[in-house]
């Protein structure tokens, strides 16, 4: 199988790194590098990526879009698997049959369905939604969200990586690009874990109308976090037991 870079934007994550860092280090396929592109954060992030050996690069505080450029551009796999730093692996094969499963669909992106490992019943409820509406669009106009894309290097660097303003919807506007050049889909491994932290945070209204909002605004160009006062990079208590 093709080697993996896994590549993290990060800015002031210790309270989710540990937990995303421990199932990345419980796989039991290795053919892997992890990848931290930090946005220079003033707590513990770093010194929590070095403790499992992850390579480090910092830039400035720009967004998620451009902290996955930045890993992307140090990174040595053939394939590149984008994350969030509040996921989780749900299992210790994940990577192994992800990657089995790219290969033999010969996708050239795919997303992945999704559970929640925090939040109340109400926002488990929402990420089953949201599956619904993955699973239902991905033919005619795919809703891969960031926290987990896995796609392949030669078509990232085609399409020029994502578009690095601070700005919602770069995930989508990303996945929209390398549709022109490869196959799309939702990887049947998983779901992958994923935290409601933003509903938490936000409130779970406010979100909803700001993924509804973006979602209306999506053709008319992007949306900028200023409208929104939304800030990359935010902590979550991480319960490291799970």
């Amino acid at each position: 199988m093709p080697k993996l870079s896994i590549i993290i934007p990060t800015l002031n994550e210790e309270e989710c790194l540990f937990g995303l860092l421990q199932s990345i280090a419980a796989q039991d396929w290795k053919d892997f590098e992890v990848i931290i592109s930090d946005a220079g954060s003033t707590d513990a992030t770093r010194k929590i990526a070095e403790s499992f050996g992850a390579k480090v690069v910092t830039g400035p505080k720009l967004g998620p879009g451009y902290g996955r450029n930045r890993g992307a551009e140090v990174a040595q796999g053939e394939l590149l698997l984008f994350l969030d730093a509040d996921v989780r692996l749900p299992t210790k094969d994940f990577l192994r049959k992800a990657v089995e499963e790219f290969q033999k669909r010969n996708l050239g992106a795919a997303g992945f369905y999704i559970r929640a490992w925090d939040g109340h019943l109400g926002h488990r409820l929402l990420f089953r939604l949201g599956n619904l509406l993955f699973w239902a669009t991905q033919r005619l106009d795919p809703h891969v969200p960031g926290w987990a894309i896995l796609v392949r290097r030669e078509l990232h660097e085609r399409v020029g990586g994502f578009d690095e303003a601070p700005a919602f919807r770069e995930d989508h506007d990303y996945i929209s690009r390398i549709r022109r050049h490869g196959k799309i889909g939702f990887l049947r491994t998983g779901p992958i874990l994923a935290s409601a932290r933003r509903f938490a945070k936000e409130g779970t209204l406010r979100t909803l109308g700001i993924y509804l909002y973006t979602e209306l605004a999506r053709p008319f160009g992007r949306v900028p976090y200023e409208r929104f006062r939304y800030n990359f990079g935010r902590g979550h208590r991480d319960h490291r037991q799970k």
